[in-house]
């Protein structure tokens, strides 16, 4: 197993196996990727999306991000995590810019390795200098039950919370960590 980091994902041999696990994990997302226009939570017209649908717009969005990407020993994509260099938002206005994650998947057959922890580990300790900031960031929803325990174990704080953000008693979560500068 091998983690990588690419600028942008386009015209890259990772752009294949990426929008495969995209498409695999859309519907476990809430609001699904292919019902959203852009990561930034904008939907095209709801919460849910046909099961149909699959999550292009979203794709040609992030495909600009700069990844984190697993790599099994054959050189096929695991699992990869996406971020926008230097981001700011008025829910993490204490902390400035940071390295905000935008999107996290894993391939199905790969879960429950350690894949997760692994990805935030390379973002805190392993990104080329010229990518390294004081902080990262995310967000998720407080459903997330597995991602959540993630984010806590790896010491995130909770920075603001959208009550009712995804649905009734469903929250958005903005969560950031101090890197370490070893």
């Amino acid at each position: 197993m091998s983690i990588i980091f690419v600028e942008t994902l386009d015209k890259t041999p990772y752009e294949k196996g990426v929008w495969e696990i995209l498409c695999e994990c859309d519907q476990e997302f809430l609001p699904p990727l292919s019902s959203r226009e852009s990561s930034s939570q904008r939907t095209l017209g709801g919460l849910e999306a046909p099961k149909t649908l699959l999550p292009y717009r979203y794709f040609e969005v992030v495909k600009a991000q700069n990844y984190i990407i697993t790599l099994d020993e054959f050189g096929e994509v695991t699992g990869f995590m996406t971020f926008i260099h230097k981001y700011d938002c008025e829910e993490l206005t204490d902390i400035g810019i940071s390295n905000y994650i935008t999107t996290i998947c894993v391939k199905k057959d790969h879960r429950n390795k350690g894949l997760l922890k692994q990805m935030y580990g390379y973002m805190e300790k392993s990104l080329p200098y010229p990518y390294r900031l004081p902080y990262m960031s995310t967000r998720t929803w407080s459903t997330n039950a597995h991602h959540l325990s993630t984010l806590h174990y790896l010491g995130f704080y909770e920075a603001y919370r959208l009550e009712n953000h995804r649905g009734e008693g469903i929250d958005t979560i903005y969560f950031y960590k101090k890197v370490d500068d070893e």
